[in-house]
């Protein structure tokens, strides 16, 4: 590959038509513009040290030149800059480079702070574009360590050893702005020869932040577009690494099913047993076999070359999934042991302290007679082929303005509690019985929330959108438990049951045994034997699950979360954690996500909607629902 007429002339001819460029250059750089873009970042390879690591500082972007070998890359600059700009009016090239860290003298706290120098020859025509620049830097931190930036203004915008990308005449006449971004590598050592890893990808998402809202601002201030979000700034393109990526974690996920996995299959037998012989012995539990061979697994997710990734969105994305499933693998390894609880707690987290506060309150505050609790719960039932009936026809209404839904309802004899939604399909309880006032919430849960987010999640280009996010759980179920109340069939009982499996979770974590939970549940809190026994299985299956307390605590985040004025439309793109909440809404300004076609059935009825307002307009707690007697 020569950088030639006929190289720069394609380049130019694709910039015209706007189509994607990704072309290797001599040496081993690369050319990659998305689409037409008012702005280019260039790497230049310096000769005399190694400088592992940075090139990756400009891979996020969607507009970006790698310099990497010893080739003259200014015509096609040029090329790039006048073509560019003719279709902007103005255009910017971003350079970035090493700094020695002894530039900043004793400015930074360590070595190890983050720091960065910004070189200009045009301070006054770019202010704003530099103001902001500056202002995202400063807000980069590693390890607790605040960025320190500078600001200087040069006669020549280059590293020490290298000439400056074009000639002053040449950016004159392509009205083509250079800005320089020194970077003190605290990622290497200091011969630039080994990379630190976790210390670059640090850097590299703060100053990938960065440099979209400064390329967002010289757009507004400098071109004739008007983009109405900095993250149109970045990248289109998906390379073919991210679908193998997303494919192979996709396969690994589908492989196995974490909560069939750890859910015991004879539940009626161990409660007959646990019964009989007067609640005083943990019972035994039986597992499903695991037809899938655990290290083999293992070997194969760190396998998926996920460093590869260019874009530091989809790369955090994809790393915190695989870091999830190794977890979890380690979790069905150590299934029915003392270790596995250890690994619950990493995956799920314990009780805050907070959270127990709200549980107990809630149980103290709910009635608790225990007679009065299960005659409601007895009277005007449905079994579980009825219940199936309805789900079959909620599922319906849905294919109504989805045809390519393909969920379905089956009846089964190894659920552990009365219904479960595992990859997009809806399990029954052959045993359970549910009351009939709770059946449109129920359905709203299970189908209106996890299902709706499972078909939305499909219709989306990342698997991952439908299998789930890393730590998704929490999100989802805070939703699930906010449409029972929105739909107005969340019931007195139904909410001691989350406030009880918080306290469950709490005495597991604390080393309290099952009869003791049991017991606690049972006497204290005056749950039936039934019902105890039940929560209490749930939080001690596998070996120890704290996974019961993300409904009640996902929903206390998630009114937290609509106090404070958030959107619920990024919530329904797919399974999704709150932390993801502004990753799925940049990629949704990348036009990279598409708009999900499905809506909850729940959220267009009248009196949900005006639930919700009350819960945002007088910022009502889930304990203020309770104590003003909302519910």
């Amino acid at each position: 590959m020569k950088i030639d007429r006929d190289f720069i002339e394609s380049v130019t001819a694709d910039i015209q038509a706007n189509r994607a460029i990704r072309k290797k250059l001599p040496g081993g750089g690369r050319i990659h513009i998305d689409r037409q873009l008012p702005f280019l970042c260039v790497y230049r390879k310096p000769k005399e040290r190694a400088d592992v690591g940075t090139e990756r500082l400009v891979y996020g972007e969607a507009s970006y030149l790698t310099v990497l070998g010893g080739e003259n890359v200014a015509s096609l600059l040029e090329a790039v800059a006048e073509t560019m700009s003719k279709i902007f009016g103005h255009f910017l090239i971003v350079e970035l480079w090493t700094l020695p860290h002894e530039a900043f003298c004793d400015e930074t706290e360590t070595k190890r702070s983050p720091a960065f120098r910004i070189c200009s020859e045009q301070p006054e025509e770019l202010l704003s574009t530099v103001e902001t620049l500056r202002n995202w830097l400063e807000r980069v931190t590693l390890h607790r360590l605040h960025a320190h930036v500078q600001i200087a203004r040069c006669k020549s915008v280059a590293p020490a050893t290298l000439p400056p990308l074009l000639e002053k005449d040449v950016l004159q006449r392509c009205n083509t702005y250079l800005l320089g971004l020194g970077v003190a590598p605290v990622y290497q050592d200091e011969t630039g020869k080994t990379l630190y890893p976790i210390e670059l990808e640090g850097i590299r998402k703060g100053v990938a932040k960065a440099l979209k809202n400064a390329f967002y601002r010289f757009s507004v201030a400098l071109t004739g577009s008007c983009p109405t979000h900095y993250a149109m700034m970045g990248r289109r393109l998906v390379t073919k690494v991210v679908w193998d990526v997303d494919n192979a974690l996709a396969e690994i996920d589908d492989a196995f099913d974490f909560l069939l996995q750890v859910t015991p299959v004879n539940t009626e037998e161990a409660w007959g047993s646990f019964k009989a012989k007067g609640y005083a012995e943990t019972p035994h539990f039986l597992y499903r076999p695991r037809p899938f061979d655990i290290p083999q697994m293992k070997r194969a997710l760190y396998d998926i070359p996920i460093g590869k990734i260019e874009d530091p969105t989809l790369m955090e994305l994809f790393s915190q999934k695989r870091e999830e499933l190794d977890r979890k693998l380690t979790m069905l390894s150590d299934r029915d042991t003392p270790n596995f609880l250890y690994g619950s707690i990493p995956a799920y987290g314990k009780v805050e302290n907070a959270l127990l506060e709200t549980a107990e309150t809630m149980l103290e505050h709910l009635p608790h007679e225990q007679r009065n609790l299960e005659a409601d719960a007895e009277t005007d039932t449905v079994d579980a082929e009825t219940f199936a009936e309805y789900a079959n026809e909620e599922i319906a209404y849905y294919k109504t303005f989805y045809p390519s839904m393909r969920s379905s309802v089956q009846i089964r004899e190894d659920i552990v509690s009365g219904a479960m939604v595992s990859g997009g399909d809806f399990f029954i309880s052959k045993w359970a019985h549910f009351p009939k006032k709770r059946v449109e919430a129920l359905l709203h849960h299970e189908i209106g929330t996890h299902i709706l987010t499972y078909t939305n999640g499909l219709a989306q280009p990342f698997k991952q959108l439908h299998t789930g996010l890393s730590g998704y759980d929490e999100m989802q179920e805070g939703i699930a438990v906010l449409s029972e109340y929105l739909s107005g069939g969340i019931s007195k009982a139904r909410l001691r049951i989350l406030a009880a499996r918080v306290v469950a979770v709490h005495m597991l974590c604390e080393g309290s045994s099952f009869e003791e939970t049991f017991r606690q549940l049972h006497e204290r809190y005056l749950f039936g034997e039934k019902s105890a026994f039940t929560i209490t299985t749930r939080v001690f299956r596998g070996g120890g699950l704290t996974k019961d307390a993300v409904y009640l605590r996902g929903l206390v985040g998630l009114f937290d979360y609509l106090h404070d004025g958030g959107a619920l439309e990024p919530l329904f793109v797919g399974k999704i954690a709150a932390e993801h909440i502004p990753l799925i809404e940049e990629l949704q300004w990348r036009e990279i996500l598409k708009k999900p076609p499905l809506w909850p059935r729940w959220l267009e009825e009248k009196s949900a909607k005006a639930r919700l307002e009350e819960i945002r307009n007088k910022r009502l707690s889930i304990l203020d629902l309770i104590e003003k007697g909302y519910i």
